[in-house]
């Protein structure tokens, strides 16, 4: 609609009936080696920090029949891995516009995993309350998805859970992970976290800390609680001093950090299949293993775009240097 109406002066167009979840799918890829694809549009969470239910409307499920032929598309062109994108992609199938076959996320994925010529499945980012067994399990046993997930915590307090609104606790999250690590020892977990929400008492900030040494996330993401408008957080009235969340902060990054130096060291020596898809000035290609370690190795660009064997030789927090033995 936007195309027809750009070059016309003062032009109005307005339709009530269009159904987004017929999604109408870019050709544009950022990368020639890998495909981003949304399997559904809006939020159903109501989560009491967030304005993205109040912006993207209800979550509404693109139909399975229309991901499997965009992914068909994408490997027809080239790309061998493939991200599938979702406000909360674990809810997959909750509700379809119209009169569409019921699926789950799990199923989706066995749909898409039979794609041929399709190598490796990525998903961002699952919510934690839909990480049933059977969706870990399906992780675990499909040689095609890739053995990392990004599981958004948010706080490892149950209580300033629930005032999140969140819909699980600090005791389902850790279940959640130890059963991840389990049943695929290799996996990397990154997490986000909130720090200093209102409310946060000393005690809530310890099951956070808590939560981050038994969990010992392969990367995080943390960040100072910040009002956003329109939320209903935004109107609580307990906010936590400036000087004490800096400090929370701070002493979260640094225990994490501690993690990292104490994790580097088990992958010198080791070997990961990694996919190139990057070459950098400086003679080096770049590419991520399958459980999304960064690594890079001297090669041209013969090699982007294939998946080749390396050993690390150098390990830092968040990206590793290794040869290719291939």
């Amino acid at each position: 609609k936007i195309a027809e109406v750009l070059h016309k002066e003062k032009a109005v167009e307005v339709e009530i009936d269009y159904d987004e979840s017929q999604f109408a799918f870019k050709d544009f890829r950022s990368s020639p080696y890998k495909a981003y694809i949304n399997i559904s549009i809006g939020c159903d969470k109501q989560c009491t920090f967030c304005i993205v239910p109040k912006t993207r409307g209800e979550e509404i499920s693109i139909p399975a029949d229309l991901i499997v032929k965009e992914v068909q598309k994408a490997v027809e062109s080239g790309a061998k891995e493939l991200f599938l994108l979702g406000q909360n992609v674990n809810n997959y199938g909750r509700r379809f516009s119209g009169d569409q076959a019921k699926i789950n996320f799990t199923e989706l994925l066995r749909m898409v995993s039979q794609v041929e010529g399709l190598e490796r499945i990525r998903f961002t980012s699952p919510h934690p309350l839909h990480m049933d067994d059977a969706f870990i399990e399906e992780f675990a046993s499909n040689p095609k998805i890739c053995k990392t997930m990004h599981v958004p915590l948010q706080s490892g307090s149950t209580k300033l859970l629930k005032v999140m609104k969140r819909g699980y606790s600090k005791e389902w999250f850790l279940n959640r992970i130890d059963k991840l690590r389990s049943m695929v020892p290799d996996v990397s977990i990154s997490t986000d976290i909130i720090v200093a929400f209102p409310g946060e008492s000393d005690e809530d900030f310890e099951e956070t800390l808590d939560v981050a040494r038994k969990a010992k996330f392969e990367q995080m993401f943390s960040f100072k609680y910040s009002p956003r408008p329109h939320t209903e957080a935004a109107e609580y009235d307990n906010a936590v001093e400036p000087g004490i969340a800096s400090q929370r902060l701070k002493q979260l990054q640094d225990m994490h950090n501690d993690i990292l130096d104490t994790l580097k060291t088990r992958h010198l020596g080791r070997v990961y299949d990694v996919y190139f898809e990057e070459l950098r000035p400086d003679g080096y290609v770049v590419g991520r293993s399958d459980n999304n370690h960064l690594i890079k190795a001297k090669g041209s660009e013969e090699v982007l775009g294939t998946i080749q064997p390396v050993k690390i030789i150098e390990a830092a927090r968040v990206s590793l240097i290794g040869e290719i033995i291939a």
